[in-house]
């Protein structure tokens, strides 16, 4: 006999679980920012209802969706609520099984309902699948999860092992219990038991996550009370709680006893104003302004008066808070008042120490460490210096104020103050002369640390540079009379030996004489021999060599012109490298002419501007390239005294050079300038293209000495060569310094 009606059962049970349904979205709502995997409960509570509907409407709908998605949602409904319940109790972990679990329960279901139709498998397949998710979900709430959340987790995790039983009964029904029907809908009273089972379970279930998530949340909000009890009550701030409306106390913690002088009876029933808690009634009424506008103020300091009407500064910050539906006040007062009167304390010594730092005849300079982002010590910087500094040094305050030593002062003077601040921070005071480059001045110095830092240091200078020059004038005039007498003793000694051979020395120095006459007059004829057999050379090669090479050059072209279509591929070939090899040549021997001719070339020294020398040769470059975005960096105002067609010749080759080797840069780079070197200056062309190996610099200024072949880069191998041959000519140096693929400089001087 059937009690009831599986069809009116499964559709009582959608309307239970519509209601649990919405309970669990409420829950969500309110519970969504506090806890994690709410959400994952909602999509298993509405998967359940889903799947309810979708079994009410069997015979109405597809049987795939009715019997294997509705179940497959059933069983994915119970997965996800699993996944929820580890977010709940922290012990999320890999669900690979599962997921496993879930697919060969579909697979199974949809052999048993479409290949071999078998009610009783499919009930089987549903309560296995639901025996091991429920399984884990009970041993998770009462196992897994932590002991001291045991006591939230256990009801569930009860629930869950009801669910166990209940799958543990059906599965034994099917080996034990006969099989009379197809039709779900006319199972018989055990299966309506079931059903109505897993729905009471279902409901349970609504009741038991409600009451966790509510007790969890209780438990939360009891620990914040106690964190905000601890944190009140110990703070080392004058802490109160008052009423918005009318400044009613409504708490206070210790240290406000402690910091206004008032007791317990001394507030009860007080409002802030009657206790006169703020010196000026203005601020009082600022701080209400602006917190019924922002809701906040922080970090605002303002003066109170204690209960003896002394005065007290303190850091003032508050909030908003709502207390039994009513708005009230938090607020705190940091007591600063002892930090106010030792800053005032040490302003007033800091305005004596400035008194008496101006009034000092001496220099006064206060060092400070300087450190990089790694925390590492790199400098020492100027934190303060006197008017005296500015007198006798000659050097402007706000030029140095803030800068480091080697900001300020150039060549070797950053070292002695490295040397001397360290040992000065240590706390030994040193004693020292020292002779500044920077203000050509001798200096008695005085280091030492004025207070316990372990990064400052005071250096006090007194000027001695006249004595020093009166000391050097008397150690020279001691050292020049000993050096006269000495020199006079010799010359008596030497003068006596000299009398005695003086005819023989004044013959032999005619002889001497006369033979150095006719070396000078032979080195003179060969050296005109020499030069004429150059001028005699240079014409050779400008008149006879250049034409038979003018004249292949110029058969050969006239030869691809009017033979090239009986001419195969590679006799056109030898005919351009005839042609390239003759234009090649034509290159060496104009380059060897010209540097034939620095030789010979007069100079007249006059004063160049180097700079508008190179700026005229870029432009002639970037004009003669216009695809070519070389950045050409001239430093300007680099003057000097030398022969300005050789040097602009030099500057050309310089410039031509740099502007070849960087043409396979991405953004290739030239610069210009000039460094100080010990007072001499030092000219510079800078690139950033192939560089050279170092171990080859002595070749670079040969002449035909290339470190590139010419099909990496053309050129015939003088043009360094000339310039090195011009810079001599006025009696300067050049040199070289490069890396592999960092670029190359060429330095070089002129000598004025």
């Amino acid at each position: 006999m059937i009690l009831l009606d599986m069809q009116t059962i499964i559709f009582s049970n959608v309307i239970t679980d519509i209601v649990c349904l919405m309970v669990i979205v409420l829950l969500w709502q309110q519970n969504r920012k506090r806890f994690s995997g709410t959400e994952l409960f909602v999509f298993d509570f509405a998967l359940q209802t889903a799947a309810l509907f979708m079994i009410v409407a069997r015979g109405r709908i597809f049987d795939w969706v009715s019997i294997v998605l509705s179940n497959t949602m059933v069983i994915a409904g119970a997965l996800l609520g699993y996944i929820g319940l580890t977010h709940f109790v922290g012990k999320k972990s890999s669900q690979a099984h599962n997921y496993v679990l879930l697919a060969a329960f579909a697979l199974i279901h949809t052999y048993f309902t479409f290949v071999q139709p078998d009610l009783a498998a499919r009930n089987l397949n549903l309560a296995l699948a639901l025996l091991i998710i429920c399984w884990q979900c009970a041993w998770l709430m009462l196992y897994r999860t932590e002991p001291d959340k045991r006591g939230l987790t256990r009801g569930v995790g009860f629930v869950f092992a009801v669910y166990c039983m209940v799958s543990v009964i059906r599965i034994v029904d099917f080996f034990t219990g006969p099989q009379t029907t197809s039709d779900y809908f006319q199972s018989g009273i055990f299966a309506q038991l079931i059903m109505i089972s897993y729905q009471m379970l279902f409901i349970l279930l609504t009741y038991a996550l409600v009451l966790m998530f509510n007790k969890s949340l209780l438990t939360n909000v009891k620990i914040e009370e106690e964190k905000f009890n601890k944190a009140f009550h110990s703070s080392p701030y004058a802490i109160t709680i008052t009423r918005m409306s009318d400044g009613q106390i409504i708490e206070v913690n210790e240290s406000f006893f402690r910091i206004t002088g008032y007791q317990s009876k001394d507030i009860r029933g007080k409002t802030t104003p009657a206790l006169h808690l703020w010196n000026r009634e203005e601020d009082r009424a600022l701080v209400v302004s602006e917190l019924a506008s922002k809701g906040t103020v922080q970090e605002r300091e303002f003066q109170f008066r204690k209960k003896s009407g002394e005065i007290i500064t303190g850091i003032f910050s508050a909030g908003m808070v709502t207390i039994n539906n009513e708005m009230c006040v938090l607020s705190s007062i940091n007591d600063i008042t002892d930090r106010k009167r030792a800053e005032e304390g040490q302003r007033q010594k800091d305005k004596e120490m400035q008194t008496m730092l101006k009034s000092m005849i001496n220099a006064f300079v206060l060092f400070g460490s300087v450190f990089d982002e790694k925390d590492v010590f790199v400098s020492y910087r100027f934190i303060y210096i006197n008017e005296a500094y500015e007198r006798i040094t000659g050097v402007k305050i706000d030029d140095v104020r803030g800068k480091t030593v080697h900001e300020v002062w150039p060549e070797t003077e950053p070292e002695w103050i490295l040397k001397y601040g360290e040992v000065a921070i240590s706390g030994i005071s040193q004693t020292f002369d020292q002779y500044h480059h920077s203000t050509k001045k001798h200096y008695h110095c005085h280091a030492y640390r004025p207070w316990d830092s372990m990064q400052e240091f005071c250096v006090i200078f007194e000027d001695i540079t006249e004595l020093k020059q009166m000391e050097f004038q008397r150690e020279a005039a001691l050292k020049e009379i000993e050096s006269l007498n000495s020199e006079l003793e010799q010359k008596i000694a030497e003068r006596t030996t000299e009398l005695h051979n003086s005819q023989l020395a004044l013959l032999n120095l005619v002889d001497d004489l006369n033979q150095s006459a006719k070396d000078t007059d032979l080195a003179s004829r060969k050296l005109e021999e020499t030069n004429n057999d150059l001028k005699a050379f240079s014409y050779s090669v400008s008149h006879d060599l250049r034409a038979p090479l003018r004249s292949i050059d110029g058969f050969s072209l006239a030869l691809m012109e009017d033979y090239q279509e009986k001419l195969d591929d590679t006799g056109r070939n030898y005919l351009n490298r005839i042609r390239a090899a003759t234009q090649h040549m034509g290159l060496l021997i104009e380059d060897m002419l010209k540097l034939s001719r620095i030789s010979h070339t007069e100079f007249y020294h006059e004063s160049i501007d180097l700079s508008k020398i190179v700026q005229s040769i870029a432009k002639t470059l970037q004009q003669n390239n216009p695809d070519n975005d070389t950045n050409v960096i001239i430093q300007q105002g680099m003057v000097t005294r030398g022969d300005i067609n050789t040097m602009r010749i030099a500057l050309t080759n310089l410039l031509e050079n740099a502007w070849k080797f960087t043409g396979k840069q991405k953004h290739p780079l030239i610069e210009f300038g000039m460094t100080l070197t010990e007072g001499k200056k030092i000219f510079f062309v800078r690139d950033n293209g192939v560089g050279f190996d170092m171990a080859y610099a002595n070749k670079l200024f040969g002449a035909f000495q290339r470190l590139h072949s010419t099909d990496e880069f053309p050129g015939t191998g003088i043009g360094l060569a000339t310039v090195k041959r011009i810079i001599t000519r006025h009696g300067g140096q050049i040199w070289a310094d490069g890396e592999v693929g960092r670029g190359a400089t060429f330095y070089f001087t002129i000598p004025e």
